[in-house]
Order: structure tokens, then C-alpha cells, then sequence
């Protein structure tokens, strides 16, 4: 029984068509080339497409123009925002880089097919964009691709560190080209982004940035799952037409995170005049104070207190009270506490327990750190927890008021 299933077996697979592997230099690769406006580059181990596309200074994407890039061209501020430690980046050193894959969940079987680049110049941006024909010439455009990164670029990627990077670092491996890929740092901005604007837009994928934040719309988009499948059946049968539009998403994301870069140093240099959003204004706040910039923290907080009030913001009010409390500046803490114990809010129940520890613990006022206790009694959440608490501490303030 054996025998007769490794033969039913056998000529299954002589029964297959043998696979067609395109040979370099075929019509189907100067195809691709002259297609996407390319070149077709050789090598001792195949053939793949480089396309060039160079943005001039008046170009736009969405509300900006590459023009006010280029401003800051060769110093943008920003990097304590985007956790770069210096303030100041070196727009020269930046690699903006984007991969297009085989599969959408990485792993060992996962192919780069597109590889783009994106770098500014004084007069403008480059995207360089690396096609595979076939599978057979990936070594090779994976040898002239590596070249693209040096010890002194940073890389700015969009989930790179968790997606394009390792599955990028794979193959070089994989096809012996480099063990320990080398590079200055490599800033992922979907982090930053996802605390700048996690609490408003709630969805912080690319596609949605741009629409909130940058203002650009993508026409006639091919959505990411797609892609795979768009590849494979150029592949089989050559189309390009579809594939065009894969090239056109690879592009545009990377001069979006081109943009982003430019909207957080915009945001960094004047967070006053440019944040509208209460939200976008707290999680700017948070990232400021965990960066230890007080002194902008409190520029920013003081800016923004007639905005809070007019919205009725005192969730916001009642954080930056915190804030100015963790500064050792308990006093303006104090006075916003006030502020947001005489509102209706949810909040002025931890306030009034913060004023009642404040005139108890600071100013030795017993009387008046009861009386605030007792408020929030009032308002006190149901729970057992916060009741023992409330109640230990008007036991505690009647004792040292009789003492």
C-alpha cells in the first residue's frame, strides 16, 4: 500500500507544468524598467528595477509643501518627542524607508519585493525604489539595497521596528549578505504618533494620519492586503497595471513620514499655536513631562487654561494639577484645585481629597483639610475601598483637632 501511494504520489508531481523562471534581460523585465520610468541594473547574481522619483521644493502633500521642509534643512528640532534624545536631528542623516512584502504577517517565507528609500537634499527629496522581477534576483538586489544604509543613517519607519526592519535584517542573513546590520538609530514614528493622537483619533494607522493630521487624501489607494496578491499575479502574467498602483502606496507613504517628521518639529517649536484639540493638548502635556521639559510643560499648561475651562475640560485641569504638584509647585496646583472643587465635575472629588491633604500635610490647617474631607465624603465612589479611606481620614483630623 505504501508502494502504490508513493507512485500515485510520483506522478502527481510529474504531472505539474515546471515552474517558468524569467531569465535576466527577458521583455518582461525591460517591461517593468520602462514602465515605472526605471532602469534595469545587472549584476553577477540578476537583475532588478531601480526607480528614481525626485520632488522638487514646490511639491505638496496634503496642507504642506516640501518647501517648508527644506527651511529647516539641515537641523529639524522635534527628537525629544520622537525619543531621539537630542532635540536637534540632522535632516541629512535621515533614511526614510518602507518595504512592500510578500506576506503581511512576516516570518521566514516572507519576500521583500519593493524596497524604497526616501532622503532629503537642499533642494529637494528623493524616493529611490528597488523592484524584484523574480525571486531568483533577490540576493542580488538585496547587495545593492544594503549599501543604501550606513553607520551614520537613522532610519524613520512607520512599525518598521516591528515589521520591515526584522523581516529586512531576514534575508540579508538569509542570503549571507550581512549578519549585523549597522546604523546610527532608527526612529519607528508610529509610537510617537500613537501618543500624540491615540486619545482623539483612537485609529493611528498611516492612512488615517494623513487624513487628520496632514490633510492629505490618497486617490485610488490599493489597501494593504492586497498588495501580496498583486505581486504574485505580476508574477504569472505580467500585469503592471496594478502593480503601478503598489508603487504609488510604497511612494506615498514614505514622503508621509517625511511630512509627519515636519509636523512634529512644527509642533515642538510653538505647541501653544498649533494644537486645537483639548485631547491633542493633554497627551502633548504628558509627552513633555515625560521627557522632563517642565519648563515647557508649564509654558504649554498656562497657555492652554482659559481653552480647558471654556470646554469644560477639568479632567485635563485636574491632570495638570498633578503635574504642577510632581514640580514642587504646589501652590498653582492648589489654586487649580479650588478651581475644579466648586465645579460638578467627577473630578472635584479627588481634588477636594487633594486640597483636604494639602491643608492638612502643607499648611497644618486641620479645621479646613477636615472640611474638605467631608465634601468629598459627600461625593465619595461607592466602594468599600475609598469609604475606609475617607472615613480613616476624618477620624484621623478629629483626633488632631481635639489633641
Amino acid at each position: 500500500m505504501l508502494g502504490d501511494k508513493l507512485n500515485r504520489f510520483s506522478r502527481q508531481i510529474q504531472s505539474q507544468p515546471d515552474a517558468v523562471i524569467s531569465k535576466p534581460g527577458t521583455n518582461r523585465y525591460r517591461h517593468a524598467a520602462e514602465f515605472f520610468g526605471g532602469e534595469l541594473v545587472s549584476s553577477d547574481g540578476g537583475v532588478f528595477v531601480r526607480i528614481v522619483t525626485d520632488l522638487p521644493s514646490l511639491f505638496s502633500h496634503g496642507d504642506y509643501r516640501l518647501a517648508e521642509v527644506l527651511e529647516y534643512y539641515p537641523v529639524m528640532s522635534g527628537g525629544r518627542i520622537l525619543n531621539c534624545g537630542d532635540n536637534s536631528l540632522d535632516l541629512s542623516r535621515l533614511l526614510f524607508f518602507d518595504m512592500e512584502t510578500t506576506g503581511l504577517s512576516g516570518g521566514s517565507g516572507t519576500v521583500p519585493f519593493l524596497i524604497g528609500f526616501g532622503s532629503l537634499s537642499a533642494s529637494g527629496f528623493q524616493v529611490r525604489q528597488y523592484l524584484l522581477p523574480d525571486y531568483p534576483d533577490e540576493a542580488a538586489m538585496l547587495e545593492t539595497v544594503r549599501r543604501e544604509i550606513t553607520k551614520d543613517s537613522i532610519l524613520v519607519s512607520y512599525n518598521g521596528r516591528a515589521f520591515d526592519l526584522p523581516i529586512f535584517s531576514d534575508r540579508l542573513v538569509l542570503h549571507r549578505i550581512e549578519r549585523n546590520l549597522q546604523f546610527a538609530g532608527h526612529i519607528d514614528l508610529l509610537h510617537p504618533v500613537r501618543r500624540l493622537y491615540k486619545r482623539r483619533l483612537r485609529d493611528c494607522s498611516l492612512g488615517n494620519i494623513e487624513r487628520e493630521v496632514l490633510g492629505y487624501f490618497r486617490f485610488d489607494d490599493i489597501p494593504g492586503y492586497l498588495v501580496p496578491s498583486v505581486y504574485f499575479n505580476w508574477l504569472a502574467n505580467g500585469e503592471t497595471e496594478e502593480l503601478r498602483r503598489v508603487n504609488k502606496h510604497n511612494l506615498d507613504d514614505i514622503v508621509s513620514m517625511l511630512f509627519i517628521m515636519h509636523h512634529v518639529a512644527r509642533l515642538a517649536e510653538n505647541p501653544s499655536g498649533q494644537i486645537q484639540s483639548s485631547d491633542d493638548l493633554y497627551s502633548f502635556c504628558r509627552i513633555l513631562e515625560r521627557s522632563g521639559d517642565r519648563e515647557g510643560l508649564y509654558n504649554l499648561m498656562e497657555a492652554s487654561f482659559e481653552m480647558l475651562e471654556q470646554e469644560n475640560r477639568f479632567d485635563i485641569l485636574f491632570s495638570h494639577a498633578l503635574s504642577y504638584k510632581r514640580g514642587a509647585q504646589v501652590e498653582k496646583a492648589h489654586t487649580l484645585w479650588l478651581k475644579i472643587a466648586q465645579t460638578g465635575a467627577p473630578e472635584a472629588y479627588p481634588a477636594r481629597l487633594e486640597l483636604a491633604k494639602y491643608y492638612e500635610h502643607r499648611l497644618k490647617d486641620f479645621a479646613g483639610a477636615l472640611k474638605f474631607t467631608l465634601e468629598a465624603r459627600s461625593e465619595c465612589p461607592q466602594s468599600p475601598r475609598h469609604r475606609e479611606a475617607i472615613e480613616k481620614r476624618i477620624n484621623r483630623l478629629h483626633r488632631k483637632l481635639s489633641g
